[in-house]
């Protein structure tokens, strides 16, 4: 994610006489410091020198303005739901970087909770509205962990490669990207040696039994799937997700242990 803007003044200075200072100092050195006391976990301040700013300046301020202001209501929300509504009013009303910074936020959000269909939307959104724009590569990080959620590995691989060639060396993500790119360029190995991990979600003996701990699972977003007996024991496996790290896998068994479901991490056999 993008580091944000590190202009900062005192929380006493910025807030005595808070609707005075609004007023005298209209432009993005006010937003900026309310972002530095999200950022500080100060949410309560925060919040009210943005209710003071819109106040001040609602009127007159720029539409980049203004995107920031939605934005930072979109932090300083106290559940999803409402933060979405105002990411969605800065993405969709808005411009500039903080429009963008909506659209990843909201592709975050969505993977979240879980709709993989909706976080994909909105980070293909971010890059075809701001093709050149700063958070294009750290887009391709987040679609390629919304893809490893879906099981999608040619999809993931691809985002991974893409996102490793368009991070800058210093970035902490380009370190995920390549060593997760990496895997996807390994060789194929011999037979009977771990390529991939899948999350299992039980294992039975009839297939009528798997087949209803699918449906039920299929719930939550994520493809589940019935492997058929193999290897001369008539075990039906419900599985979801094929990663080529165990921590993606880790990742997927969590969503499902969270809706209760006794997911664990197994290696698959090529």
């Amino acid at each position: 994610m993008s580091s944000h803007l590190v202009m900062f003044l005192s929380a006493s200075a910025l807030f005595v006489g808070l609707a005075g200072a609004a007023r005298a100092q209209t432009g993005t050195a006010d937003l900026d410091a309310i972002e530095v006391l999200a950022d500080r976990g100060d949410t309560a301040r925060a919040r009210e020198g943005l209710d003071a700013w819109l106040s001040a300046n609602g009127g007159q301020a720029s539409r980049a303005e203004l995107t920031h202001a939605w934005f930072l209501r979109g932090r300083l929300m106290s559940d999803a739901d409402s933060a979405e509504v105002e990411y969605l009013r800065a993405a969709i009303d808005g411009d500039g970087p903080f429009a963008s910074r909506a659209r990843l936020r909201l592709g975050q959000l969505q993977l979240a909770q879980g709709d993989l269909r909706r976080a994909a939307a909105y980070l293909e959104q971010l890059r075809a509205d701001d093709p050149e724009g700063a958070l294009v590569p750290v887009s391709w990080v987040w679609t390629a962990r919304v893809a490893e959620s879906r099981g999608d590995a040619e999809i993931a691989c691809e985002a991974w490669a893409r996102a490793r060639s368009s991070l800058k060396p210093a970035d902490p993500a380009r370190v995920e990207a390549e060593r997760s790119r990496s895997r996807c360029e390994e060789p194929a190995r011999q037979p009977g040696e771990v390529v991939t991990y899948t999350v299992q979600l039980g294992a039975f003996g009839t297939e009528q039994a798997a087949v209803r701990l699918r449906d039920g699972a299929a719930d939550i977003g994520v493809a589940v799937r019935v492997e058929p007996p193999s290897g001369g024991v008539r075990v039906y496996r419900v599985r979801a997700g094929r990663f080529g790290s165990r921590d993606s896998a880790d990742m997927l068994a969590r969503r499902f242990q969270v809706e209760g479901f006794d997911a664990i991490v197994v290696p698959e056999e090529p």
